[in-house]
């Protein structure tokens, strides 16, 4: 050999080389099959129940567990259905020894790149995985499927097997093996399905949980139209036969009366948690024995409830009520209220339901403007004025198209007056008052596809930097709303919301999972007081006055949107913090809440702050008074040019004084400062300080301290219930009509492209009321 074939190994090397290496793998496989035994079933096989418990650890809420379970034997299995089954997961089924070399080859390279999707395993793998082990991704757990697979492969019939696997699939409506999901989706027995019932049920194997057929048949209909090709290619069913396979009629789910009421919410708003946090899939929770202690508390579940049944009982149509109540120090839901009955509605307005945001929207934009420089007693204008941004004009108004002149930062917020907040918005830029909102505890907005999916329930409708968001345009979550105040009481510090404390399994309650609760600083700390500062003067002499009748010191904001079509409270004390929501919704669509309850219109000035208040005083009920943090000094930083800031006119000339005279005859008023030039109509916008304020920062005068006992003035709506003269009509606006708010129309009445913050600001998302 010469040149450079002389650096090649020798047939002789390559060969001895080769088979040394077959011989050394041989050898490595003998003993792995050797030492490998077939275990005893896992626990989530055996079908341990999971139990759910209020945050005492020790009463129970509910269980996760098989709903029935019974085997049947190959026989006792259609020939359609076992067919399907093979056509769906496994063609190679009675040719193969119990594995997939072109299947282990790719779940080994993805679980050594991460990348590991599933897939590819045997029908003899997936009842091994399902019987025996886990659904851990890892190497470890793949080799034993392997070697266990073999094993039973020898140990048992390919008919038997198809059996046990059949009989240990998890279909969906808690419903484990395929005699109890024929029962449950078809109301019949297993030996009697038909081609297109086998079909279905084949084409749920891979994502049981993805829907329920009989109210969503088309997240199955690509994995249904799949089977039905693969029976054909296989040559179970002929191409005529498969051309008249249709999706079948599947029957309504049966409902579980330990479900009724609260329960039912609470039960899947857990299971959802722990599928997430646990990572684990429906199978493994309902048979693995977890014992999860929840954040919920009985008794606030209970006042929760009631205070919302407390509401009068003459609702329109469409009308839904939603309530979270979160521990600012750890981030728990203390309570929630979903729904009616989740038996006639699982949907849950609390955590699901989407609405406009209107006022309560504000504080992030105050938030926004502390962290930029802005102060206070900065001055806005309180009067309809036209902004102009990046080219577009903008013209809201304030509830009543009240009219306040130059008013302070302070005087704003207690009257949630929305032309002030308009140019406080413009100052600092929607964009921070965005990125104020989701840091506190907002979800992130909706992408096009989850729009269009309807798959909202992990984000915030049209949160956008457009001018006119601080007035409410976004739709939130009621949760979400909770956790962003929850934010604010505790002086700055964001903790995610979450329903579980801790979850335990097995015998000796091995501890599996447990809640973070240290939270992460969002504000600075002198950031946060000023706010609670400027939104407990809200409730201390502003539109949220009926919450005085807490007893307790307490901060937040009334919002109202648009049309009528939603209605706020968001409050805290420093140990608890409530958002409460009134909307409407009929056949899908958001309409205006209108005339109920002997009021002309709902405001959060009205029902939701009752709702707030009565639940607040019963669950805060023997609890130690917190006091809000001090105010301190605020970041120094350079404010942001205020472009609207009003200037007050200069005071009028003095006449020439006749000889004698010291002048004065009454012409030299000056111009008003912190003073409506009209009553408002509603009490967010109503001037509760009336001609008593000192000066421009919005305080009141010390006699009228406290005189605000929440009784309707005419043509007022402070939020007492009696509502005798119904306030004026607000200004109509059109709603958004898109989650993300086109511009501002220029020059337009009704302020914005959807909603009105106040009253009928007539354009901002929200009316100020």
């Amino acid at each position: 050999m010469s040149g450079w074939t002389r650096f090649l190994p020798s047939i002789r090397l390559l060969v001895v080389g080769g088979l040394s290496i077959i011989i050394a793998l041989c050898v490595l496989f003998s003993i792995g099959y050797a030492v490998t035994d077939v275990p005893e079933p896992n626990i989530e096989a055996t079908g341990q129940t999971s139990t759910i418990y209020y945050n005492d650890g020790k009463t129970p809420i509910g269980q996760y567990k098989v709903q029935d379970r019974k085997s049947v034997s190959s026989d006792e299995i259609s020939e359609p259905m076992r067919k399907a089954a093979i056509a769906a997961e496994d063609t190679s089924f009675y040719e193969n020894r119990g594995i997939s070399m072109k299947g282990l080859s790719r779940a080994v390279v993805g679980v050594a790149t991460n990348k590991y999707a599933g897939g590819g395993s045997t029908i003899t793998q997936q009842y091994v995985k399902n019987f025996y082990l886990t659904n851990e991704h890892s190497l470890d757990r793949k080799v034993k499927e392997m070697f266990i697979s073999l094993k039973i492969d020898q140990q048992q019939s390919k008919d038997d097997i198809l059996a046990n696997y059949l009989n240990t699939i998890y279909l969906g409506r808690r419903s484990y093996g395929i005699e109890v999901a024929s029962q449950n989706y078809f109301d019949k027995s297993a030996k009697d399905l038909d081609v297109s019932e086998s079909a279905l049920l084949a084409a749920m194997i891979q994502r049981p949980g993805a829907a329920d057929p009989a109210d969503n048949p088309e997240a199955y209909q690509d994995r249904f139209d799949y089977v039905v090709k693969s029976m054909t290619d296989e040559g179970f069913i002929t191409e005529e036969q498969a051309a008249k396979v249709k999706m079948p009629k599947v029957k309504e789910a049966s409902k579980e009366e330990s479900l009724k009421g609260q329960k039912g919410y609470m039960w899947e708003y857990v299971r959802r948690e722990a599928l997430r946090k646990l990572d684990i899939d429906e199978a493994q929770l309902d048979r693995g024995g977890y014992n999860i202690t929840t954040t919920f508390d009985k008794d606030r579940m209970k006042e929760a409830e009631k205070a919302i049944k407390n509401l009068p009982p003459d609702q329109p149509e469409g009308l839904q009520a939603g309530l979270v109540s979160i521990n600012p120090d750890s981030g728990g839901i203390e309570a929630f209220y979903g729904g009616k009955n989740y038996l006639d509605q699982a949907f849950n307005v609390s955590t699901q339901g989407h609405a406009q945001a209107g006022s309560t929207f504000k504080p992030f934009a105050l938030v926004a403007g502390l962290e930029n420089g802005v102060r206070l007693t900065d001055m806005y204008p309180g009067s309809p004025t036209t902004f102009n941004a990046d080219g577009t004009t903008w013209t809201p108004h304030n509830f009543g198209n009240s009219s306040y002149g130059p008013v302070s930062l302070l005087k704003a917020t207690q009257s949630s007056i929305n032309t002030a907040y308009a140019a406080l918005n413009i100052q600092v830029g929607p964009d921070k008052t965005v990125d104020v909102a989701q840091r506190a505890g907002l979800s992130g907005n909706c992408t096009d596809k989850q729009m269009k999916t309807g798959d909202t329930r992990n984000c915030t409708i049209g949160l956008t930097p457009n001018m006119s968001n601080v007035l409410g345009t976004p739709s939130v979550k009621v949760v979400d709303m909770a956790n962003a105040y929850s934010t604010f009481a505790s002086n700055g510090v964001k903790h995610d919301a979450h329903a579980i404390k801790k979850v335990t399994q097995g015998e000796d309650d091995e501890e599996v999972f447990k809640s973070e609760t240290k939270g992460k600083r969002v504000f600075d700390k002198a950031v946060a007081a000023e706010t609670s500062y400027a939104l407990s003067q809200v409730i201390n002499g502003g539109s949220g006055s009926y919450a005085q009748q807490l007893g307790r010191p307490a901060a937040g904001k009334t919002g109202t949107t648009s049309d009528n079509q939603a209605a706020w409270f968001s409050g805290y004390t420093p140990n608890l913090a409530t958002s409460v929501v009134l909307y409407r919704e009929v056949d899908g669509k958001s309409v205006s809440i209108g005339a109920y309850g002997g009021r002309g219109q709902v405001t959060g000035g009205s029902f939701p702050i009752q709702v707030w208040t009565e639940y607040m005083k019963a669950a805060l009920q023997g609890e130690k008074v917190e006091q809000f943090p001090e105010r301190g000094e605020l970041p120094d930083k350079p404010k942001p040019k205020n472009t609207n800031e009003p200037v007050a006119p200069a005071p009028k000339p003095k006449p020439t004084s006749p000889s004698g005279s010291d002048g004065g005859d009454g012409s030299d008023k000056k111009a008003p400062i912190d003073k409506p030039s009209e009553k408002p109509k509603d009490d967010e916008d109503k001037d509760k300080d009336k001609d008593k304020e000192k000066d421009s920062d919005g305080s009141k005068d010390s006699k009228d301290d406290g005189k605000d006992d929440g009784k309707d003035s005419k043509g007022s709506d402070d939020g007492n219930g009696d509502d005798k003269d119904k306030p004026a009509p607000s200004v109509p606006a059109d709603p958004p009509k898109k989650p993300d708010p086109p511009k501002p129309p220029k020059d337009s009445d009704s302020g914005s492209n959807g909603g009105n913050d106040g009253g009928s600001d007539n354009g901002d998302g929200g009316k100020d009321d």
